[in-house]
């Protein structure tokens, strides 16, 4: 039924268009949500979920494998092998760096080499390449700025077991690395100073933003860094 309303809305659809203004979409809302179930019972189908089957960690003593401690998927956008895909259910492992889509009742990793882009619970996730950068690890970042310099962060748990005679405690800690990107080199950053660093030929302009805006660095060390990036390229000029 979704195909044959499909094909009819592909010739409705222009037609009413035409006495529309140009800037105008060229389907109605009706023939948008047609489409759009059209595609969701092809879901299955797409190319995206053709990875290896993927299980869940069991649950740990403290902390989390995944982020933000989501252990079920949650409805993300996703840009395959140059498509772009909406409301793929999606869980991003950190501690084995890969993200996860649900399909079919299960799960499976996505092919990371494919994937450019992962917008997963309000943040922008980019997976880096070996081609992307020379002094970055490949794997998934999550940007936090985007300007003429660049915010990234490489999010990362680790593991230790807690072995008792009776029991074995599972424990995640996360170990965030922050990275800016300054002309065609990221630099990790993990001190106020250090950011100065990258940022030396402001370093005094910078340090006076910071104390006259109140910004307690290490309060919101990541919030920090990014206010400080963007004041760096409106100053850079």
């Amino acid at each position: 039924m979704f195909l044959a309303l499909f094909i009819v809305l592909l010739f409705i659809g222009p037609a009413n268009a035409q006495t529309a203004a140009l800037d105008t979409p060229v389907y109605s809302n009706a023939a948008m949500r047609v489409i759009d179930q059209y595609k969701a019972a092809l879901s299955d189908e797409l190319e995206i979920f053709n990875g290896p089957i993927y299980r869940l960690w069991p649950q740990a003593y403290r902390g989390s494998a995944y982020f933000d401690e989501k252990t079920h998927c949650t409805p993300s956008l996703v840009r395959y092998n140059g498509t772009w895909y909406k409301d793929i259910p999606v869980i991003y492992d950190i501690y084995t760096d890969v993200m996860v889509a649900a399909a079919k009742d299960s799960l499976f990793v996505l092919q990371a080499e494919k994937i450019t882009d992962v917008w997963l619970l309000d943040h922008h996730f980019l997976y880096i390449n070996s081609k992307s950068s020379a002094n970055l690890k490949p794997g998934f970042y999550d940007q936090l700025y985007d300007g003429k310099s660049r915010v990234l962060v490489k999010r990362v748990r680790t593991i230790e077991n807690n072995i008792t005679q009776q029991t074995v405690s599972t424990i995640y800690e996360n170990k965030e690395v922050i990275y800016i990107k300054k002309g065609n080199n990221y630099y990790p950053v993990n001190s106020k100073g250090s950011v100065l660093e990258v940022f030396k030929e402001k370093k005094k302009a910078l340090g006076q933003y910071l104390n006259e805006n109140k910004i307690k660095y290490n309060s919101d060390k990541e919030g920090s860094i990014v206010k400080l990036a963007v004041y760096y390229d409106q100053i850079n000029n």
